[in-house]
């Protein structure tokens, strides 16, 4: 199950999905209405007007899906299927700790040919408990260290696992 709870004094949303955990973002955010999503795996939100996106997408943890080819041809997979047109160029590639986990994030390039925007874009991929868990971030700035890309680590950064899945 997935909830958006809103905090009007704060301006803040956070969403609950069930067996993941929950994340907190500023209410300036909304659910990215795509046409054919069932919001059943694959879960996102963007910002207008300064155009930033993150989601959060998952699916049972298989041997070698935390490998670069793997995250690199399931990152490019859901572009495709969610964002027509968009197309992405791997940068950088590291392993990292993020709240207790081994972290494999991809960083790089996207542009969408259809719509003529292009930016940046970072990719955290996790197995957690059964799942592995990906949690994109990306904004149509090319600075690493700008505004856009400065909020969306810090959205990111709020993520808090539910205690059942880091149970199993």
């Amino acid at each position: 199950m997935i909830g958006i709870e809103l905090d009007l004094i704060n301006k803040r949303k956070t969403t609950n999905i069930s067996f993941i955990g929950k994340i907190e973002f500023p209410a300036s955010y909304i659910p990215h209405l795509i046409e054919g999503l069932d919001y059943t795996t694959f879960v996102p939100f963007i910002k207008y007007r300064t155009n930033r996106l993150f989601f959060i997408y998952w699916q049972p943890y298989t041997p070698n899906c935390l490998s670069l080819e793997y995250l690199t041809e399931l990152r490019m997979r859901l572009s495709l299927k969610y964002y027509k047109g968009d197309i992405m160029r791997v940068t950088d590639y590291s392993v990292e700790a993020f709240d207790e986990c081994e972290a494999h994030f991809l960083k790089g390039q996207w542009r969408n040919e259809r719509d003529r925007v292009k930016g940046i874009f970072e990719l955290m991929a996790l197995n957690v408990g059964t799942f592995l868990l990906l949690f994109d971030i990306s904004c149509t700035e090319n600075n690493l260290s700008g505004e856009g890309i400065t909020e969306l680590r810090a959205i990111r950064n709020s993520l808090q696992f539910s205690e059942n899945l880091i149970a199993n």
